[in-house]
């Protein structure tokens, strides 16, 4: 009703009137905006309603139930045939190619864009619904910006219908600045399916929002301990929150984090306090996959041609490998892909490690990790060519955001020429091309985030295989705060913000590399002729070749003539 009031109130005062609609995931405020649309679309001659959304696949389809006026159509059709406009025919009215639905009898239109800095512009509307304007795909490379200024002049009345993308954009900032915007909150705590049985935990006792409700949450609260203790190992906030059964099933959804539940359902952007990987996965990964490492001790390579020339075994050695080296220190035969993450380099009390952390493409298991203080970027950066290139040329990726992150990849890319590296994709969101910026960017707590809980997500779909206990340690002192990772045993010593180099950055930027550049099947034969695996037959029969090579080349080798003249 005040999204229907507003659209009357701007066409009687022709004054703007923007509204935002505030809601939880999946509380049917699109079909609200449509069922709207239609019935002006019904009614009022020449009525003209536009509908932006995110990229063009979701404006329009013929098949896909997601687009925008796939719905309206659908809401068209089943219309009793007297309220439908006298002539209209889905076939001839609905123009695919223009993204059109038009009333024949009365002139009125329905019309889906794309987010363009175009979307609109040229045209009048009575009325334009912003879908999901609030999303990271809106947010990224400022398209949001674009459409609210394309549709400045060209309606009265504005419809940001959203859930939060991140704590900034349009959307975000509509919610939280004093402006003339009407707010309205399609909130899941307000709808009767989802908030039944509700409750709030009170020094770890449940009690029932609605007095009806008392011993339905007691008998709940009985037969569900071990749910509500797994939902807290898993970082959520129990105490003193709004729950519901149905919400403690959504929050333990696969992949679902706390992260993702307080933007999705609770509808706030800057995320919740709670644990950033669950601590369930972590003590699974632990008993599970952690091992001792097959061999450790320290790597000897050649600063010049960045080869592995030697490998010493020492007990607290930087490097740990989960495979055996060969007899020349040979590794296995496969794609590899090597993570990254640059410390300060120094090597004081409260400095941390510079890491360097190795995957298995084809398995997801993680084969081998490196972590040394005192190493500034353009030497580790040496050091990460070096294993990179003794892991069969693996595919490099580090963090490059800060003054760390500039001065490796200059090394890498300038002075040794390494070229199997990772590039990051087009800021335009849907694109398949690369950029030529190299290296993961860690530009906020939301890109941070998202590295570390699609590793977490991996771990718990089996697709990454940890090896290194130091890594699932260091994973479990990761925090949301407000809205921010805070590494808790850095903040304690008052040294948050500075250079952190870590095992979980390293990985999840390795494990990112896995996934940018997969491995679709087994090694070609070329390579397993080249390279066979440590110990097979091949391997076998490759090294005796090696040595009886060696030995003619070491022979003394005489000229006849000589031999005779002796």
């Amino acid at each position: 009703m005040a999204i229907d009031e507003a659209i009357s109130d701007s066409e009687a005062t022709e004054e703007p009137i923007d509204i935002h609609l505030d809601k939880s995931r999946a509380q049917g405020g699109t079909y609200i905006y449509l069922g709207i649309g239609i019935r002006r679309w019904i009614r009022d001659p020449m009525f003209s309603m536009g509908l932006v959304t995110r990229n063009e696949k979701l404006v329009d389809s013929t098949t896909d139930a997601d687009a925008l006026l796939w719905k309206a159509d659908w809401m068209i059709k089943r219309l009793p045939f007297w309220m439908l406009p006298k002539g209209y025919e889905p076939s001839r009215h609905r123009s695919l190619s223009d993204h059109t639905i038009t009333n024949p009898e009365n002139s009125a239109i329905i019309a889906g864009y794309a987010a363009t800095g175009d979307a609109g512009r040229g045209g009048r509307k009575t009325f334009f619904a912003l879908d999901e304007i609030g999303s990271v795909e809106f947010i990224s490379g400022g398209k949001d910006e674009a459409v609210m200024d394309s549709t400045q002049h060209v309606t009265n009345c504005r419809l940001l219908c959203s859930t939060y993308g991140g704590d900034s954009g349009v959307f975000y900032e509509t919610a939280t600045d004093d402006n003339n915007a009407i707010k309205l909150v399609l909130d899941w705590k307000d709808n009767p399916t989802q908030n039944r049985y509700a409750y709030v935990m009170r020094n770890g006792v449940l009690q029932g929002v609605d007095p009806a409700d008392w011993s339905a949450v007691d008998r709940y609260a009985k037969k569900s301990a071990d749910i509500l203790k797994k939902l807290e190992r898993r970082g959520h906030t129990m105490e003193g929150k709004f729950r519901s059964p149905w919400y403690d099933a959504q929050c333990l959804r696969p992949g679902a984090t706390p992260r993702s539940i307080a933007k999705e359902l609770d509808r706030n952007p800057r995320g919740t306090v709670g644990k950033v990987f669950s601590v369930d996965t972590l003590d699974l990964m632990k008993e599970k996959c952690c091992r001792r490492p097959t061999w450790q001790g320290k790597p000897i390579f050649n600063n010049e041609t960045l080869t592995i020339t030697g490998l010493i075994e020492q007990e607290n050695g930087p490097l740990k490998l989960w495979f055996p080296p060969g007899f020349q220190n040979d590794v296995p035969a496969g794609s590899y892909a090597v993570g990254c993450d640059i410390a300060a380099g120094t090597t004081g009390d409260y400095s941390s490690n510079s890491v360097a952390s190795g995957v298995n493409q084809q398995t997801g298991e993680q084969v081998l990790e490196w972590a040394g203080m005192g190493w500034f970027a353009a030497k580790f950066a040496r050091l990460a060519v070096a294993l990179s290139k003794w892991l069969n040329n693996a595919y490099l990726i580090w963090e490059a955001s800060g003054p760390t992150g500039s001065t490796f990849g200059k090394e890498v890319l300038e002075v040794i020429y390494y070229s199997n590296v990772y590039y990051r994709d087009v800021a335009e969101v849907g694109q398949k091309a690369k950029s030529r910026s190299p290296g993961w960017w860690n530009g906020s707590d939301d890109d941070k985030g998202d590295l570390f809980e699609t590793l977490c997500i991996a771990m718990e779909d089996g697709e990454f295989i940890p090896r290194s206990e130091d890594l699932i340690r260091e994973c479990g002192e990761y925090e949301w705060d407000h809205g921010k990772i805070v590494h808790k045993p850095s903040k304690q010593h008052k040294m948050d913000g500075k250079a952190h180099g870590d095992r979980c950055v390293a990985a999840g930027v390795a494990w990112l590399g896995c996934k940018d550049k997969p491995v679709t099947s087994l090694d070609n034969c070329s390579e397993m002729l080249h390279n066979p695996p440590y110990g097979s037959f091949a391997w076998r029969e490759q090294r005796e070749k090696e040595e009886r090579r060696e030995w003619t080349d070491d022979e003394p080798q005489f000229d006849l003539h000589d031999l005779l003249r002796a």
